[in-house]
């Protein structure tokens, strides 16, 4: 193992960005901080790579500020300009404590060891989009049981990462403070129920870093913690001390979840179980959304790829917490900007089946300030239950056609079709129509729209090109088109003769 300390994140190049000429490089922490000109627009990374890193730089804000310079939302408008030039500062600070190997490495306890076998495990194990050990993946056929040699900056993204959305399960077993970890490990808690995670978006990723900074009055009244301090800090990263900072909010914002110590120029790592972080109901995440499930207990808004953000829109936005819904934090700043501006959001996240990564998902949109208010929440609510009603007509129409073709698997029609369905509304077009909640037509254009997406998404979805199959076809059709079928009932309402089984959307 190498001991010197060396690849500091504040000095080297690891974060992918986008540049305001178009362009993307790769930048530190410290040139993120020192951009005083705004040339940095935003993060060139995936959902769940974005959202780590962000909370990264979040976290290191947050902390360089602090809570009195953070009381209360007056003082968060002022410190506006401050952003770069204190984080500047602290990093500056605490450079020691960022070093990717040696002792008091970044995110990594230096009182760890592989006392058995399963412990010392390769770097692929780090990277979610890698196979790792012996088995391969449909895309990755690299793995072997030494590993492979990651470049430093592919190394501190993972460890990043991996720390936020590592999966639980059996881990591997190392001595962590004179005492074994846990073999049985939790989640991370970013992987906790699939959340979907919102950030507010400025024009440079300096301005969205401020845009998302939470006062210390936040903290206290959204949160319930107190503020702590982020787990670097920390003369040592023992197992007591680390444990304590879980509830805090600086704490929680970059977690410990994983004992890992890496190498230079090792292709190994070792790897075990760290510390456990509150979930809900006890702990809501700052930057996700929450509503209330029918047995009224708190749940996550997901990152479902099957249900697309810009569905669960009148939720994320809902910094009223109206009928138990509760936006991410941060979007309480939008109350404090006039009534004729705009704001932008970006929302994103990792899908998972508990160890198994499925699917990332994002989305981004600027919508006006007025958006915020309940009335047009209701709206747009009241449109997204409307094309529900339509998607569980398409859905009777496609298992009708399905039952005259006479197929077993009801889903070999009715599944794609809705897949097809939502596909559709989500182009531009359709996107531009449901956003315009203040037309004085806009549910009858969105009727139109919906009305246009089922009847196109039959047609993908059942073909008519033998007598038999016409057949089926003009069957289900007519089921497609009954007059006021779902008109005269809540929008949204299931039909008690659709199809049992999986839903698809």
């Amino acid at each position: 193992m190498n001991n010197e300390n060396s690849y500091n994140l504040i000095d080297e190049t690891w974060i992918p960005v986008l540049m305001k000429d178009g362009s993307n490089r790769a930048v530190s922490l410290g040139d993120i901080f020192k951009d005083k000109d705004g040339a940095i627009v935003d993060l060139a990374l995936n959902p769940y790579e974005r959202v780590a890193v962000f909370r990264l730089l979040l976290c290191i804000a947050q902390a360089a500020l602090g809570p009195d310079r953070l009381k209360n939302e007056d003082a968060w408008k002022a410190a506006k300009s401050d952003v770069g030039p204190i984080s500047t500062d602290y990093l500056r600070k605490w450079h020691h404590r960022f070093f990717l190997y040696g002792p008091h490495a970044f995110l990594q306890p230096d009182d760890v060891d592989a006392v058995r076998d399963d412990a010392a495990t390769t770097c692929d194990k780090l990277v979610f989009r890698l196979a790792s050990g012996n088995k391969s993946t449909l895309f990755d056929h690299g793995a072997t049981d030494v590993g492979r040699m990651f470049p430093d900056e592919l190394l501190a993204l993972s460890l990043v990462s991996f720390q936020n959305f590592s999966a639980g399960g059996l881990s591997g077993t190392c001595s962590w403070s004179g005492a074994e970890t846990e073999r049985s490990v939790k989640g991370a808690p970013c992987r906790e129920q699939s959340m979907l995670f919102t950030m507010l978006m400025g024009g440079s990723l300096v301005e969205s870093i401020w845009m998302n900074l939470l006062s210390a009055k936040v903290v206290v009244n959204g949160l319930s913690a107190e503020w702590g301090r982020p787990v670097w800090e920390l003369e040592t990263l023992s197992r007591n001390s680390s444990a304590e900072l879980a509830k805090t909010f600086l704490g929680h914002l970059v977690p410990l979840s994983r004992v890992i110590k890496l190498s230079k120029g090792s292709s190994a790592c070792v790897l075990g179980g760290g510390v456990v972080y509150p979930q809900l109901p006890a702990w809501r995440d700052q930057m996700a959304s929450v509503k209330l499930k029918k047995d009224e207990t708190p749940t996550y808004i997901s990152s479902d790829p099957s249900r697309l953000p810009w569905r669960d829109l009148a939720s994320v936005l809902q910094i009223r917490g109206t009928g138990g819904r509760k936006s991410a934090l941060a979007l309480h700043h939008l109350e404090c900007l006039p009534d004729d501006k705009s704001f932008t959001i970006w929302t994103g996240g990792l899908y998972a089946e508990k160890a198994k990564e499925i699917a990332t998902v994002e989305w981004s949109v600027s919508l006006p300030v007025s958006m915020l208010e309940e009335s047009a929440l209701q709206r747009y609510k009241t449109a997204i239950d409307w094309s529900e009603g339509q998607r569980s007509t398409l859905r009777f129409a496609a298992k009708t056609y399905s039952d005259e073709m006479k197929f077993d698997e009801t889903s070999r029609f009715y599944g794609p079709a809705e897949r097809a369905y939502w596909d559709i509304l989500a182009q531009p077009e359709n996107q531009k129509i449901v956003l315009n909640v203040e037309s004085e037509t806009y549910m009858d254009d969105w009727k139109e729209a919906t009305r246009k997406a089922a009847e196109e998404a039959y047609r993908r979805a059942c073909p008519a090109v033998t007598a038999r199959q016409m057949e089926a076809f003009a069957q289900g059709f007519a089921k497609l088109w009954i007059p006021d079928r779902k008109k005269d009932k809540a929008a949204g309402s299931t039909d008690p003769e659709e199809p049992e089984g999986d839903d698809y959307v």
